[in-house]
């Protein structure tokens, strides 16, 4: 009876709808800075990422909302302090062999943006994507925990 029920518990994974809390980004903690090169002489944009949750809904839609500092940081200068800024990304996902993979909707006037490959390892989702700032790219990769507190 035992083997019957490990057998039924494996067959069928846990739905994976739900809320998911970005716990790190790039390895660090949340609140966790990037900066990112704009020019050769040394200007960077700072951003610095506050908050991030993934809703995932049961007819595949998701909205990854966000909240983040920006700023450019001049060569020689300092950070400011700046108010927080917040936004969101919806489209839709599918899951396929224990990836997940979100297809961002396309905003008006504004180019595509690439669908993300995540893997999904029981209640953490992790993705990696590059994130373009004119002719930079960065990487960034973010852990995200399932968290039914939220929405």
């Amino acid at each position: 009876m035992l083997v019957v029920a490990l057998l039924l518990f494996h067959a069928s994974p846990q739905p994976i709808e739900g809320s998911y809390v970005a716990l790190t980004m790039n390895g660090g903690a949340l609140p966790a800075e990037m900066h990112i090169p704009v020019s050769e002489s040394g200007d960077f944009r700072l951003v610095r990422l506050e908050q991030g949750v993934l809703r995932l809904t049961d007819d595949r839609r998701f909205t990854l909302y966000f909240r983040y500092y920006h700023q450019l940081v001049q060569h020689g200068h300092r950070p400011v302090s700046t108010p927080v800024l917040s936004d969101s990304e919806t489209g839709t996902f599918q899951v396929q062999a224990g990836r997940l993979i979100l297809t961002p909707t396309k905003k008006k006037g504004r180019r595509s943006r690439p669908p993300v490959t995540a893997t999904i390892l029981g209640d953490d989702i992790k993705a990696t994507y590059l994130l373009e700032n004119g002719s930079s790219q960065q990487r960034v990769s973010l852990t995200l925990r399932r968290d039914a507190s939220f929405w």
